[in-house]
């Protein structure tokens, strides 16, 4: 399956249906969103043939079918087999995923309450083993410039100020992400997209050989450690709301956990990198951007050149990720250019 493509589009009842995202399913299947409209349907490519699941339903979910069929609720994100978000009528949001892993999102929740010391945290508003409601938070995501206009630089700095003040003590007990998971992260990524790289796969194999042996470099990661604290672990801006009467909100909080404080920062300047090559952000934009993180950088005592080696693992990440994003794959190559020193 060297020559695998993922298609830009897929028919389904006779009509046509864009691929938004897509994702590893297991060796021979890979799962993906598709997108009428405002309306979202998920399925299954495998060996070429498209197998979608039934409008609003999917068999490894229990709680979705459930919840849409209520008035008003709209499905907004749909990984098949793994994972759903509707967002409710009454605004606030559910997170639909396998029987027995709700409680993994109510820990994350719990683990993540060192960051309220900063940003609005969405509360549990119920839940069963298949199935939470969170609140929503106020304000827009700090994805869009266009939205906010003349408040971008200043949602920027009150989101980065919200994050220095998590480095304080955890409130719970919380996992650890070391180097050496981050290493590890990398090399499943490199090898689920693998059959996707093309040529792009010897320049991802020698990054990440380079990218890893400095994560692992045994005076950095040492010196590193000194600046272990609470990190969101996949921090960009569609994890931020920003209102300016609120202050910043943080979302998707269920991965915190204890770790080197630069690999959210590395990984938050390699999407404002992303998103330029995008067209979403202007490159002033992303200066804004890049200029806050350097400045919590300083302000925290934090190792600027730690920050750049998470930054080079998230390029490479995510250029293994967007393989998967019939849109965006053309352009990752920009992505492993950033990630050369």
């Amino acid at each position: 399956m060297a020559s695998r493509v993922i298609p830009d589009v897929v028919t389904v009842d006779a009509e046509t249906w864009a691929v938004r995202r897509a994702w590893p399913a297991s060796r021979n299947r890979i799962a993906i969103e598709s997108q009428n409209n405002s309306a979202i349907r998920a399925g299954f490519l495998s060996a070429g043939q498209v197998d979608m699941l039934d409008a609003g339903r999917d068999p490894k979910l229990p709680g979705l079918e459930r919840l849409l069929a209520s008035t008003g609720n709209q499905l907004i994100s749909h990984r098949p087999g793994k994972r759903a978000v509707i967002r409710l009528a009454d605004r606030g949001f559910a997170k639909c995923v396998r029987s027995s892993r709700a409680a993994d999102i109510i820990a994350g929740q719990d683990r993540a309450e060192s960051f309220r010391n900063g940003f609005a945290l969405p509360h549990v508003l119920a839940a069963d083993d298949s199935t939470v409601v969170l609140s929503a938070l106020p304000g827009v995501e700090l994805h869009d410039p266009q939205r906010l206009g003349v408040d971008w630089s200043r949602a920027w700095t009150d989101a980065l100020d919200a994050w220095e003040l998590a480095a304080g003590e955890t409130v719970t007990p919380m996992p650890v992400h070391s180097a050496a998971s981050e290493v590890q992260v990398l090399e499943e990524w490199r090898d689920r997209a693998h059959e996707l790289l093309g040529p792009q796969l010897a320049e991802v194999d020698s990054l990440s050989t380079d990218v890893c042996a400095d994560l692992l470099n045994a005076g950095a990661a040492s010196a590193g450690e000194g600046n272990w604290g609470p990190i969101h672990r996949d921090l960009h801006d569609k994890q931020i709301m920003w209102d300016p009467v609120a202050g910043p909100g943080l979302l998707d909080v269920d991965t915190a956990c204890l770790g080197e404080r630069e690999l959210d920062l590395g990984n938050l300047r390699a999407h404002a990198r992303w998103r330029t090559q995008q067209g979403i952000w202007t490159p002033d934009d992303a200066e804004v951007v890049i200029r806050e993180i350097s400045r919590v950088t300083s302000a925290s005592g934090l190792d600027p050149r730690r920050v750049r080696t998470y930054e080079r693992s998230a390029l490479v990440r995510l250029a293994c990720v967007y393989a998967f994003r019939p849109r965006w794959s053309s352009l990752t190559g920009v992505l492993l250019d950033a990630a050369h020193e």
